[in-house]
């Protein structure tokens, strides 16, 4: 299915690294970077509430439309299992967090249920079938969409494979879903595949049921080389959102300032003209979200 590209209009906010600005910004400690843990204790869920307030707080202030992801990338049975949470624990961690943000945010935030990986390691090679992918993603899946979670998005997919298995949970849950791609610094997904293939990829195993795609987790430099790669393939129009980090792979400092940041990110919409969706990943906070909202009013 080819769709065209849709004209980009008003920025919808998302928010920024959940998990280095509650260690950075809010000082906690994750283990296994697994924000979710943070729901067992009064101090946690005030920590989780004080990393979304100025998220909030900006897009009122712009009057501009906004996303929340849930903190539930870990929150899977493989990373659940190393922090010491069963299936009943993830479950209550999955419902809490859709909870926790929607009691947060004004009624008009999207709440997303995010879903990580299995596996998120570029050396090990680790992979999935896409049947594979569906199984071991449906729980989550399914706890976020009973929670009310507004849409649920598989995040940092390193292949198409488990992102087909996400959007397939998705559709049995009957909830609304979205995949976001990682991307290596060569900007290609880890299998070695353009992000427009691993688009077309997944619309084609699953009769393009995802609302659209995003890329996180990469540097603006990096994404700008995927998106070269892909050419001008139709694909790139299925791109509705950025969310990326402040600092290249392999680089230890605190990454670009937030205008240097936004306006990398920014001039990719050239390449992907339909995204809206702006927000940030690894390294990035509120300041990194403002100087977007500020550089996309110009």
């Amino acid at each position: 299915m080819t769709h065209a590209a849709a004209p980009t209009t008003s920025p919808i906010l998302a928010d920024g690294g959940i998990e280095t600005a509650l260690i950075e910004r809010l000082g906690q400690e994750l283990p296994e970077f697994a924000a979710f843990v943070l729901l067992d204790t009064v101090p946690g869920r005030d920590a989780l509430r004080a990393y979304y307030a100025p998220f909030i707080a900006l897009a009122e202030e712009r009057g501009l439309p906004l996303v929340l992801d849930t903190p539930t990338w870990r929150a899977n049975p493989d990373w659940g299992a190393r922090v010491g949470a069963d299936a009943a624990a993830l479950d209550r961690a999955n419902a809490d967090a859709v909870a926790l943000v929607r009691e947060a945010a004004p009624g008009d935030t999207v709440v997303n249920g995010c879903v990580g990986p299995r596996f998120d390691d570029y050396v090990t090679g680790e992979r999935m079938s896409a049947e594979d992918a569906e199984r071991y993603h449906a729980p989550q899946v399914r706890a976020l969409a009973e929670a009310g979670a507004d849409r649920v998005t598989a995040v940092t997919m390193l292949d198409a494979a488990e992102a087909i298995g996400v959007v397939r949970a998705a559709q049995a849950a009957r909830v609304p879903v979205a995949v976001s791609f990682a991307v290596g610094a060569d900007g290609l997904l880890a299998d070695g595949s353009t992000v427009a293939a691993g688009i077309a990829a997944t619309d084609a195993a699953t009769d393009a049921a995802a609302e659209g795609f995003l890329i996180n987790c990469a540097h603006p430099a990096e994404v700008a080389r995927g998106l070269a790669a892909s050419g001008n393939a139709p694909e790139l129009g299925r791109l509705i959102g950025l969310r990326l980090n402040a600092a290249e792979h392999g680089d230890e400092g605190a990454g670009d300032a937030p205008e240097t940041f936004a306006s990398g990110v920014l001039a990719l919409r050239a390449q992907a003209p339909s995204v809206r969706v702006l927000g940030g990943c690894c390294g990035t906070d509120a300041p990194h979200i403002a100087a977007l909202a500020d550089a996309a009013a110009k």
